[in-house]
């Protein structure tokens, strides 16, 4: 079920930061990428950070800007068909697919060129450029149904761990005014804990006592989780570049940074025990927006006329990041023989915090052969046990992201051939596991191919990538034991039209 929110908010004290609505997995999606721009761009997986002349490759590479020879511009549409497969527990699998209805706009850009007309002057020419790039696409979508051996209630239980009880009685307070308090007081925990206690779900191991068990018994539960996603992440890049001695190619680029994601999760869990509680409906509806700023720095070697070399350096991006969430709790009491609700018509506002992204460092390998052939491959080292939360209160995720996350290792492999106004395209991706066990996300690997026509001073481009993922979801942090397996594949079109100004 869903409910419809009022405008009541509870802010949370900072205190409560650590205990903020996002987890380690979603600290990973700041910091993530996918391929995606220009049609040419990711009809060759992306491996251009040693050929530039492509609006995209400047997120990879800003030398590339100085390598085009005209004032250009591109804009891209898209469509995403993301297919899922789950399972859960003991039980079935479950498929399911997210499409965008219509073509989005996931990249826009134009490029200037300033030639020096001197030819005895070190510095040949001068770029500047702007380019939009959507760096991630959140919609998704996923159900998994299983049976396990582990309630949700546990996790209810370690919620309200060291909460007097007393706390969570009113006194001359109505329901939601208690839940905004407690968020207050005690933080995010403390409001999940009394929306457990609200619906019998827990209940004090003694009278004014702090330690709480489940009205649960049983030893096997049926479970139906949902999970829906949306958003996406961009990035605005402005651009610098220049081509010296006729063989360096350099080039800058400031970046903005913006998040925009949301998160609907629901899960059902029923049993056939001895307790009382034979139901428990647990819902969450997330939000987060965000904005950060990073830089770069490039350059592009042609030692001989066929050879390109280029090393580009990305800096970590800083984040602020907002946090909101509205949630609530259902159960069935079997001695009551009823259904108790516990929905606070209140949005919980979490302070606003701040995260930095790994830095990334790539070189680039290119060969040409004359008007006909490239060849190009791309190599990116990012550690992601450098990611932080730089806010006050989370030494314990960065701790975590120490324990959990890795450096990894991203390859990008392109081909392009031309026959007379064709251009015929292919590449290949992959990117290492940032965790350190795999087995929360694997390996990302895909391919893709890409048809081009030139009209002149005018390009069509068209691309399709498919790209493949394996991770293991949990619904929330502590408690279930069990995660869902998700496999992913993502089948991505991409339409560009590119024009000489």
């Amino acid at each position: 079920m869903n409910w419809i929110k009022n405008s009541t908010l509870s802010f949370l004290c900072a205190a409560s930061l650590g205990a903020a609505a996002q987890d380690l997995n979603d600290a990973y999606r700041f910091s993530r990428q996918e391929l995606t721009g220009t049609a040419r761009f990711v009809g060759m997986s992306g491996a251009f950070g040693a050929l530039g002349g492509d609006l995209s490759s400047l997120k990879i590479n800003p030398a590339g800007s100085a390598v085009f020879i005209t004032n250009k511009a591109a804009f891209t549409l898209d469509q995403n068909f993301n297919k899922v497969e789950t399972s859960f527990g003991t039980l079935s699998s479950q498929n399911d697919e997210t499409r965008r209805r219509n073509f989005d706009l996931s990249q826009a850009g134009m490029v200037f060129v300033y030639k020096n007309n001197n030819e005895n002057s070190s510095v040949n020419k001068i770029s500047f450029g702007v380019n939009y790039d959507r760096t991630f696409n959140h919609d998704a979508r996923f159900a998994a149904f299983g049976e396990t051996a582990n309630t949700i209630g546990d996790y209810f239980v370690n919620r309200a761990e060291e909460i007097p009880v007393n706390n969570f009685i009113p006194n001359n307070q109505n329901f939601s005014s208690l839940y905004r308090n407690l968020g207050q007081q005690f933080g995010f925990a403390a409001q999940e804990a009394y929306l457990a206690y609200e619906t019998f779900l827990i209940d004090p191991t003694a009278l004014d006592d702090s330690s709480y068990q489940a009205n649960i018994n049983s030893t096997s539960f049926t479970n139906d989780m949902i999970t829906r996603e949306s958003g996406l992440n961009g990035q605005l890049s402005f651009n610098l570049g220049s081509q010296l001695f006729k063989k360096l190619y350099v080039g800058m680029n400031l970046n903005f940074h913006f998040v925009n994601y949301d998160r609907f999760s629901s899960y059902l869990e029923t049993n056939d025990g001895t307790g009382d509680i034979r139901e428990v409906y647990y819902e969450n509806d997330l939000r987060t927006r965000g904005s950060g700023f990073s830089f770069q720095f490039g350059a592009i070697y042609k030692p001989i006329e066929q050879v390109r070399i280029g090393l580009a350096y990305q800096s970590p991006t800083w984040f602020r990041i907002e946090d909101e969430i509205s949630q609530g709790l259902e159960t069935f009491s079997q001695s009551r023989n009823e259904f108790i609700s516990a929905f606070p018509d209140t949005l919980v506002l979490f302070p606003s915090y701040n995260f930095r992204s790994p830095g990334k460092g790539t070189f680039s390998f290119a060969y040409i052969f004359g008007n006909n052939g490239i060849i190009s491959m791309d190599y990116s080292y990012q550690d992601f046990s450098n990611q932080r939360f730089t806010s006050r209160g989370f030494q314990t995720e960065n701790a975590q992201i120490d324990q959990v996350f890795q450096a990894t290792n991203n390859f990008n492999l392109g081909g392009e051939y031309r026959i007379g106004l064709w251009s015929l395209r292919s590449g290949y991706h992959y990117a290492e596991s940032p965790y350190s066990e795999g087995f929360i996300i694997g390996d990302t690997n895909g391919f893709s191919l890409g048809l081009g026509y030139s009209f002149g001073n005018t390009s069509l481009d068209l691309a399709w990538r498919r790209t493949h993922l394996e991770r293991n979801d949990e619904f929330v942090q502590t408690g279930l034991q069990e995660r869902a397996f998700v496999e992913n594949t993502i089948n991505n079109i991409m339409l560009s039209l590119s024009f000489n100004l």
